[in-house]
């Protein structure tokens, strides 16, 4: 029977040999922990496609709220798992300091900062209400892939535009300004999140 490894090589970056070398080993040693590993694997990416399309048909997140978290996790430098509580603490607080200086009145800004508090068009928040409805909506395994595709969303951006922070938007000039903004543009998050199959 032939075997697919493409989806296994893909997802977990294992060299085709090696699941080959694996798969052999299936054949007359069903104990061994090769093989053991290999159909874990094979059922994690099953549960996976099954929880993608959960989160499709009972939470899916737009490409907005996509934005925002994936500006929190860009602007913190998260690049491993975090708990629902710990985003929720990090986001809320992220979201409700002010900001100030002219990188701030730059449209990338007014994207993320879009919320005005009273009259004063300078006082803005980060709206971030709608990823903790988001956060409601899933169940911890739907929020660790929806993360997990978030992470290497960021990894795939700083990589393809070359761009990193460490103090927000203080002291970025209007040209990285410009390419944060083409970075995060809801066309290249609506365009890596519908490869992993989330649109």
């Amino acid at each position: 029977m032939s075997v697919s490894y493409k989806p296994l090589v893909e997802r977990f970056d294992i060299p085709r040999p090696t699941l080959i070398e694996w798969q052999k080993r299936a054949v007359g040693d069903r104990e061994n922990w090769r093989v053991k590993h290999l159909e874990y694997l094979r059922t994690q990416l099953i549960v996976e496609q099954e929880t993608l399309l959960e989160i499709k048909q009972k939470a899916a997140p737009s490409s907005e709220d996509l934005f925002i978290l994936c500006i929190y996790l860009f602007f913190y430098n998260i690049s491993h798992y975090i708990s629902k509580d710990e985003l929720r603490r990090g986001l809320r607080s992220f979201a409700l300091e002010p900001r100030n200086g002219v990188e701030y009145q730059h449209e990338f800004a007014q994207r993320i900062w879009s919320l005005r508090i009273g009259d004063d068009s300078n006082k803005r928040i980060v709206n971030y209400y709608r990823i903790f409805d988001l956060l409601d909506r899933l169940s911890v395994a739907q929020y660790a892939l929806l993360l997990r595709f978030s992470l290497e969303y960021i990894t795939h951006t700083k990589k393809r535009y070359q761009i990193e922070t460490k103090n927000f938007l203080a002291e970025k000039t209007w040209q990285e300004l410009h390419m944060y903004d083409k970075a995060f543009s809801l066309k290249v998050i609506e365009e890596f999140f519908s490869k992993k199959g989330l649109f």
